[in-house]
């Protein structure tokens, strides 16, 4: 649909309905993702004998690693 396009409240609900459904997919791969880089941070912890480690040091590593 163009931008001067008159919508009616059927075809704004429609496309809220679909920005609303792509929304949702994206916070849950959000969700995912946050929870997969927390269990590497645990895993790289144990592999490296660090403690504490966070999704940003990750970043730092594999920067430092030249793997980003």
């Amino acid at each position: 649909m163009t931008p001067t396009a008159i919508l009616t409240e059927q075809d704004v609900l429609q496309e809220a309905a679909t920005a609303l459904q792509e929304h949702e997919r994206l916070r849950v791969a959000m969700r995912d993702s946050e929870t997969r880089l927390r269990t590497l941070c645990r895993q790289f912890d144990a592999a490296s004998g660090s403690r504490g480690f966070a999704p940003h040091h990750l970043a730092q590593a594999c920067k430092a690693r030249g793997l980003l």
